[in-house]
């Protein structure tokens, strides 16, 4: 019978600690949601006090690979207008009695298309086709349909009978670019129908945008990229976050405190240097994996899309002796301006694609895929064979069809037979 026995063991393991923790969150952060963060800090933390910068300072930040500076915050506005509030405003000027309560009721409904639903329970069809009647005199055409053919009806003159003969009866047809079906039902020639289609070209299916939030939307670029002497260089965009300092009221009196009180100063004192020290880290680290991307990239910076060559995660940590995690860390949720355009960072980062002659990166081919889809003849469009055999005659890039067909459909780009023009 065997005896237990009690057995010492030493292994090692890797314990993530608290601070490690929130310095890891801390470099996944971008320019605002770091600015948060810090205002968050400063209430758990009275010895942290910060500073917030002034006009200059915040107007001026520090250009790497540059002797000069230059302002460097730039906001993006991605947000559509609201028109809701516009056409209340008009109806409420326009209306009366019960027409006035017909068209905000469709208008309190309309979707963030400018559409409304098919049907209303506060009213009646024939009132909601009343309300509708009433939009168009006072929002765009076409606001208030309950569908696009609606829409489109809404938006034509009376007399055009050929244009509304299309939209009431040969749109699927379109969709599916059957032209020769359409010229049979509608009785119209080759021209007549390449003018009706022309001409309904010239209608949108969307009358209006219709934000569900009155807030304005802004991206924030946490690192410009700029020209300047003939030299590609970079700012970080972070001059607006405020000065993390010691709060000098607290660091005066510490020494004269209890003991108890001088373990809690103690304690937050060395919250207050790791964030100090993990601030510090997370810059050195962007500006480390920055200088690698711009060196990397600069056809990119140059041309656009098209240049962009291959560039892994995995190439850039090797180069700065770094883990990838935290290079897919840093570049998280970061948005990088550019002189052709802006981008999330990790938007220039691209796997490799090996062909016979060279190195081109995915995010480039598919560029490349849609300026030929572009520039092709729309009333024979290019098969995904053709658009392969373009990409090796013009490229030396060999890709298989249906790598082709895979590129496209991730562009949202259709078939060629869907994407036939009269």
């Amino acid at each position: 019978m065997m005896e237990p026995i009690l057995k010492l063991q030493q292994q090692q393991k890797m314990m993530m600690t608290p601070q490690l923790q929130q310095s890891i969150e801390l470099l996944q952060y971008n320019t605002h949601e770091l600015e948060e963060f810090l205002y968050e800090q400063q209430l758990e933390n009275p010895l942290i006090d910060l500073q917030a910068p002034t006009f200059q300072e915040k107007d001026f930040g520090t250009t790497y690979r540059a002797s000069t500076t230059m302002p460097n915050e730039f906001y993006t506005k991605i947000a559509e207008p609201n028109d809701r509030e516009e056409l209340l405003q008009l109806a409420t000027l326009t209306f009366v009695g019960e027409d006035l309560q017909l068209a905000h009721t469709v208008i309190k409904h309309l979707d963030h298309k400018g559409y409304s639903p098919a049907q209303l329970g506060q009213i009646s069809a024939q009132q909601h086709d009343r309300a509708i009647q009433l939009l168009q005199q006072i929002g765009p055409p076409g606001v208030g349909a309950r569908n696009l053919q609606e829409c489109l009806l809404l938006q034509i003159g009376e007399k055009d009978n050929d244009l509304q003969q299309l939209i009431e009866n040969g749109l699927a047809l379109l969709a599916e670019r059957k032209f020769s079906a359409l010229q049979k039902i509608l009785q119209l020639s080759k021209d007549q129908l390449s003018d009706c289609i022309n001409r309904l070209q010239q209608l949108t299916p969307i009358p209006c945008s219709i934000s569900q939030e009155n807030d304005t939307l802004y991206v924030i670029p946490d690192i410009i990229v700029f020209r300047e002497d003939g030299t590609l260089q970079f700012s970080l965009n972070d001059s607006s976050l405020p000065t993390v300092q010691l709060n000098d009221s607290y660091k005066n009196i510490a020494s004269f405190l209890p003991n108890s009180e001088q373990k809690y100063v103690k304690q937050h004192f060395k919250q207050y240097n790791w964030l100090i020290h993990s601030l510090q880290q997370r810059r050195q680290t962007i500006i480390q994996i920055m200088s690698v991307v711009l060196e990397h990239q600069q056809a990119f910076f140059v041309h656009g899309l098209p240049s962009l060559k291959p560039l892994t995660l995995q190439d850039v940590a090797t180069q700065i002796d770094m883990h990838v995690s935290t290079v897919s860390r840093a570049i998280r949720n970061k948005h990088i301006q550019t002189p052709v355009g802006t981008y999330l960072w990790k938007d220039l980062f691209s796997s490799k694609i090996d062909n016979t002659q060279a190195q081109h990166s995915q995010t480039s081919i598919l560029e490349m895929i849609k300026n030929i889809i572009t520039a092709e003849n729309k009333q024979k469009p290019l098969s995904d064979q053709k658009i392969a055999e373009i990409l090796a005659s013009s490229h030396q890039i060999h890709i298989a069809r249906r790598t082709i067909s895979k590129y496209r459909e991730e562009l949202g780009i259709q078939a060629a037979s869907k994407r036939k023009e009269l």
